[in-house]
C-alpha cells in the first residue's frame, strides 16, 4: 500500500521555579505555577484549539480516508485537566471520530528505559491508564519520548504486548535501506517498526518557514510531487512537535493552509491514503529486521541521546536521580513519587545542553543557562533527598514507640 503516516507529538514540560540553596529543607514546591497555566494557555490559543479544529474539519469531510496517530504525554494531560478543560474536550472529541490513534509513551516524557526497564514499565502502564480514563481507549502501538529506540527497547515492548513502533530514520542505521516500509526488531520480530521520513519530516517541522531553503515555498502541490517522484515511498512516516502548526510556526507562515490543502492534493494527485500506524501494522508484513543496538532518537544532527546525555552535568544529574530510585518506592509517598518522575523529563536534561541554541531553534521558552538549570535541579534533587530522610527517620521513631509500648 502507498501509506502516509502522520504522527504528532503532544507535549508540555512542568516548569520549575528558581528554587535556591537555602530552599532546600524549607519549602517543597518547586513548580512555577502562574508560567505552567500561562504556557499551556499560550499553547492552546494558538496551536491545540485552532489546529483540532482544522483537523476536525478535515476528518468531517474526508471521513475514514484521513487517519493520523498522536502521542500525548500525561503532564500534558494533567494540565489540560487542570487549567484547559475545555482544550482537552477538543481532544477528546477529536479521538472519538475514530479517525485518530492515540500512541503509548512514557507518562513523563522521561528516558527511564536507559536506566530502569521497572521505571520505564511502570511510568508506559501509568500513561495507558490515563488514556483510558481520559479517552477511553487503548494503546496498541508506542512512540517513545522523541523516538528513541534500540533493540533491547523493541524486546521489552514486545513482550509488554505492544503490535509496533515508530522511531527515527536515523541514516546511520538505515543505511542504503529506505526508511519508507515497515520493518521489525531482530530479535522480537514479532514487533514491527516504522521509521520516520527525516528529509520529508523536517521540510514540515523545520524548513518551512525559511526563505533561504531551496524549497521554499513549500505548498501542498510541492509535497505531493515529492512522494511520487520517489519510487520507495510506499509508508512514508512524517512526524514532528504539534507545536509546530501554530505555535513555532505562526499563522502568516501558512502552515495551516499547508495542512488544510494537504489531503486534498495527496488524493488529487496521488494514490497515496492517510492512515494510522495500527491501520498500517496490521496490514503489512515487514520487509527486514533492523539492528539498532544503541539508542537514536529525531534530536540533534547525531539522531542519537546526547542531546540529553552528552555533557557532565547532564550525566551527572542523570545518575544522582536515579540513584534515588529504590529509596522513592520503599517510602512510596505518592506526592514524593510523582516529584520524582517529573524530574525526569527530558526537558530537565535538555536544559543543562550547552549546544541548544546551535542545534534546537524552537526551544525559547527557557531563559535559564545550563549551568543555572544543573544547579537549580541539583538543589530540587537535594531537597528531594531530605524529605527521604525525614521520612525514614519518623517512621523508624514511630515503629521504636510501638514496640516499646508492646514490651511495657
Amino acid at each position: 500500500m502507498n501509506a502516509i503516516c502522520l504522527n504528532f507529538k503532544v507535549h508540555q514540560p512542568y516548569y520549575y521555579k528558581k528554587y535556591h540553596f537555602f530552599d532546600i529543607g524549607v519549602t517543597h514546591d518547586y513548580y512555577d505555577h502562574s508560567r505552567n497555566e500561562e504556557m499551556i494557555r499560550r499553547v492552546s490559543r494558538s496551536c491545540y484549539i485552532p489546529t483540532n479544529n482544522m483537523l476536525l474539519k478535515l476528518i468531517e469531510r474526508y471521513g475514514d480516508k484521513l487517519s493520523f496517530s498522536m502521542t500525548i504525554s500525561g503532564t500534558t494531560m494533567e494540565m489540560l485537566e487542570n487549567y484547559a478543560p475545555e482544550v482537552l474536550k477538543s481532544f477528546q472529541t477529536l479521538v472519538s471520530t475514530g479517525s485518530v490513534e492515540l500512541m503509548s509513551t512514557p507518562y513523563y516524557h522521561s528516558m527511564a528505559m536507559v536506566k530502569s526497564s521497572d521505571e520505564f514499565k511502570c511510568q508506559v502502564t501509568q500513561h495507558q491508564k490515563k488514556t483510558k480514563e481520559l479517552f477511553g481507549v487503548s494503546c496498541r502501538n508506542f512512540a517513545n519520548t522523541d523516538l528513541i529506540y534500540a533493540d533491547y527497547l523493541g524486546i521489552i515492548l514486545s513482550e509488554m504486548g505492544f503490535r509496533g513502533v515508530v522511531t527515527e530514520g536515523a541514516k546511520y542505521v538505515l543505511g542504503w535501506r529506505s526508511p519508507n516500509y515497515v520493518y521489525s526488531n531482530p530479535i522480537a520480530r514479532n514487533l514491527k517498526i516504522l521509521f520516520r521520513n527525516q528529509q520529508l519530516s523536517d521540510d514540515i517541522s523545520l524548513r518551512f518557514s525559511n526563505s533561504y531553503w531551496a524549497g521554499y515555498p513549500l505548498t501542498a502541490e510541492k509535497f505531493s510531487d515529492w512522494l511520487c517522484r520517489d519510487p520507495n515511498h510506499k509508508c512514508v512516516t512524517i512526524a514532528m512537535d504539534y507545536k509546530v502548526i501554530g505555535y513555532y510556526m505562526e499563522r502568516s507562515s501558512g502552515i495551516f493552509g499547508f495542512f488544510e490543502n494537504l489531503p486534498q492534493t495527496i488524493f488529487r494527485n496521488t494514490d497515496f491514503k492517510f492512515l494510522s500506524p495500527n491501520t498500517i501494522f496490521s496490514h503489512s508484513d515487514a520487509v527486514a529486521p533492523v539492528y539498532i543496538p544503541n539508542e537514536i532518537s529525531w534530536m540533534s544532527a547525531e539522531r542519537d541521546i546526547s542531546p540529553w546525555l552528552g555533557n557532565e552535568l547532564q550525566k551527572d544529574f542523570f545518575r544522582k536521580l536515579y540513584r534515588l530510585e529504590e529509596a522513592v518506592k520503599r517510602i512510596n509517598e505518592p506526592k514524593i513519587l510523582e516529584d520524582w518522575r517529573r524530574l525526569q523529563s527530558v526537558d530537565n536534561l535538555f536544559d543543562m545542553n550547552f549546544r541548544w541554541l546551535n542545534e534546537h531553534q524552537f526551544d525559547v521558552d527557557n531563559p535559564q543557562s545550563p549551568y543555572e538549570a544543573y544547579i537549580n535541579n541539583m538543589n530540587i534533587l537535594n531537597d528531594l533527598e531530605m524529605r527521604l530522610q525525614q521520612i525514614r527517620f519518623s517512621r523508624m521513631v514511630i515503629r521504636n514507640k510501638l514496640k516499646n509500648t508492646v514490651e511495657v
